[in-house]
């Protein structure tokens, strides 16, 4: 049986609380596997059934979680859509992976009561179809099974000394790898899972853990420093998703909570490397269960939470090569006994025939007391063929004077040809999901070369 029917008819957990809602109601094992149930009775009704392929749009909520799990007990594969995504490019995606039901939040008010349902769990049927952050065309789904989520889950409760005691936040969206990692971990363990509250920073101080990006941290941070008289349950972190600025989670050692560096791409099931944080820029060694190895300075990984394959056509396509290793196209060194990601090899350019990784400048430019989030992209120059230029967030506004006292800043820290050659505020509005998309902002910078 699945996780949450096993938990339901234990006597230590069946009573337990499973769920915190977004209103602060719970439930427990029983109820949420009732839920789940009736949930899977509105699908059959509708016709989905084990061969079929289900999609959800919608924010994170208790309704999609519920699909979500009851597609899974179903044995049907659930992708998730970013809700934010124009209606046309949702059409497409459910054309292209061949969607035989797509659920918006609206189509989920009204689920009937009904009896407990039973369903044989195959742990290895192919399960959930999770988009990757595409750089061109249209995202590749791929596809894990049960056992590959659980097995990732593993290494890092492990890690985080995550158990059935502890409580998770569903900080980052369904639909994102990410999001699902923190959905298994909670399987795994049988622990307690949070949706956040209206005040997003309160309900997070009430949970044991949670998975944020640096910008998340920040604002975490200053809202401790807001609020200095405050309780709170929070004792770990895990961050990803972009360079993770030591300066930053140094801060958090006063408040007694751990934070925690990690590396992971969606056909690993989330998380690979991950390790304490500490002065280093590192991400430390490979999780329970995971092989990883430099070829080039790529990053191969196999091992634990590996995907089945890439869904294409009704069918999955292998995404290893010829020796069991995916290709990470992610640039990194081992040094000081831990891996350091040094950025994506397709986003390198070469400027006045020198290599320039952009993620290498960013890393310089994001310790400046002034900068919140950066990213550095290249700019055509008849000279040099590109240059790079940076699209800066300041914590303060955008002006001559933030991006001149930058400039000095730099002067001794990169080599001329890195400097950037302009500083653009980052455009925020740009924003989908937990990612910035580079091609988003590589078009955007397009267009400002139009209007110049």
């Amino acid at each position: 049986m699945y996780p949450w029917q096993d938990f339901a008819i234990q006597p230590d957990f069946s009573d337990k609380i499973a769920l915190r809602t977004t209103q602060g109601d719970v439930l427990t094992w029983i109820e949420l596997t009732t839920k789940i149930n009736q949930t899977v009775a509105f699908l059959q009704k509708k016709g989905v059934n084990a061969e079929s392929a289900v999609a959800f749009v919608g924010k994170n909520s208790e309704k999609i979680l519920f699909l979500y799990l009851a597609t899974i007990q179903l044995g049907a594969k659930v992708l998730g859509i970013n809700p934010a995504f124009p209606q046309e490019k949702i059409a497409k995606l459910c054309e292209f992976y061949q969607i035989d039901f797509c659920f918006y939040d609206k189509d989920l008010l009204n689920l009937q009561e009904i009896g407990v349902f039973t369903q044989k769990a195959d742990f290895f049927r192919p399960a959930t179809m999770t988009l990757t952050s595409g750089s061109t065309g249209l995202p590749k789904a791929v596809v894990h099974n049960v056992q590959a989520h659980l097995d990732n889950a593993k290494g890092v409760c492990n890690l985080m000394k995550f158990d059935c005691n502890q409580s998770w936040l569903l900080s980052l969206p369904l639909y994102h790898v990410s999001g699902q990692g923190i959905v298994w971990r909670w399987l795994y363990c049988g622990a307690q899972l949070h949706f956040p509250e209206d005040d997003f920073y309160a309900s997070l101080l009430k949970t044991t853990h949670v998975s944020l990006v640096p910008t998340q941290l920040q604002r975490l941070l200053d809202y401790l420093q807001e609020n200095p008289s405050i309780s709170f349950a929070t004792r770990h972190i895990l961050l990803g998703g972009a360079h993770i600025p030591t300066e930053l989670t140094q801060k958090m050692v006063k408040y007694g909570i751990k934070t925690y560096s990690g590396y992971g791409m969606t056909e690993m099931a989330s998380t690979v490397f991950a390790k304490q944080s500490d002065k280093k820029q590192g991400v430390g060694q490979p999780l329970l269960g995971r092989e990883y190895c430099l070829v080039n300075d790529e990053i191969w990984l196999k091992g634990a939470g590996l995907a089945m394959g890439y869904w294409k056509d009704r069918q999955i396509v292998p995404l290893t090569n010829n020796q069991g290793w995916i290709q990470t196209k992610d640039k990194g060194i081992w040094q000081e006994g831990e891996l350091v990601i040094i950025g994506r090899l397709d986003n390198m350019f070469i400027s006045g025939g020198e290599n320039i990784q952009p993620e290498e400048i960013e890393q310089v430019i994001i310790q400046h007391s002034s900068v919140n989030q950066v990213f550095v992209l290249p700019q055509k120059n008849k000279e040099f063929g590109q240059r790079p230029v940076a699209l800066v967030d300041f914590n303060e506004p955008f002006s001559k004077s933030a991006v001149e006292n930058l400039m000095f800043f730099l002067q001794d820290k990169l080599a001329r040809f890195k400097q950037p050659i302009a500083y653009y505020p980052l455009p925020l509005m740009l924003e989908k999901g937990i990612k910035i998309s580079r091609k988003q902002l590589a078009n955007w910078l397009a267009k400002q070369d139009e209007i110049n």
